[in-house]
């Protein structure tokens, strides 16, 4: 008896109040302020992580606007961000400026900029527009070939060609992805919303201790594609 009540109790509830979706962001938003609050009091060096998903790194404050793991704190990076000014000393985000409107982007840019102490650090990791160029110009270089041949298998599936329209289709539009930046654009949101000193790094490596080796997405992509995909970029305040 018991069930079919609980069966139009969710019919109700989520055709008329509420989506299970709507929920998930909700208990999310009401923990927010208890991990904000207990990572600053276990860590001096404040350092943001945006768009972790589960992919959470120790010592970073890990925040998501659809958190994957209850150690990831809610934030909508297009919106104010919760700290101070003047207040992290770090900033790291991967794959995720893509996935917000370029206005979205300048946004959490011009926050990472207003949060960050003088002389803090952020470090953008996304995919390069001159990579969608490669594969378009030059489609048989091996490395090139293997980074689609990984596109259609994982994404896209057997009944379709190894072909360079598929990968690129594949990136601009399964994914959510919004504004794909090319190394000049990303470099030009990032002096706008104040930074200087911009500079390109590969994967891993870093001027700075504190930003090396933090990239996670080789993990779902494989060492040589994310090589080939991802483009990193530094900035100091």
């Amino acid at each position: 008896m018991l069930e079919p009540l609980k069966k139009v109790y969710r019919k109700i509830k989520y055709g008329f109040f509420t989506t299970p979706q709507r929920e998930y962001i909700n208990f999310h938003k009401r923990r927010q302020q208890m991990l904000l609050d207990a990572y600053r009091k276990t860590n001096a060096v404040r350092k943001l992580q945006i768009g972790a998903q589960s992919n959470s790194i120790e010592g970073w404050l890990n925040v998501d606007i659809l958190p994957k793991a209850n150690t990831v704190a809610y934030m909508d990076a297009t919106e104010t961000f919760p700290f101070e000014s003047n207040s992290l000393d770090y900033v790291f985000s991967e794959h995720m400026i893509e996935h917000v409107s370029y206005e979205g982007g300048r946004k959490m840019l011009q926050e990472c900029y207003r949060t960050l102490k003088p002389g803090g650090k952020i470090r953008i990791a996304t995919p390069d527009l001159q990579t969608v160029v490669r594969v378009l110009a030059d489609s048989q270089d091996p490395a090139v070939q293997r980074y689609i041949r990984f596109y259609v298998d994982r994404f896209v599936g057997p009944t379709v060609p190894y072909d360079p329209a598929q990968m690129v289709n594949t990136l601009f539009y399964q994914f959510g992805h919004q504004f794909v930046y090319n190394e000049s654009s990303l470099t030009h949101a990032l002096q706008q919303a104040g930074f200087t000193q911009v500079r390109r790094c590969a994967v891993g490596v870093s001027d700075d201790p504190m930003l090396r080796n933090v990239e996670q997405h080789m993990v779902e992509m494989g060492e040589a594609n994310n090589a080939l995909e991802t483009m990193i970029l530094e900035a100091t305040k």
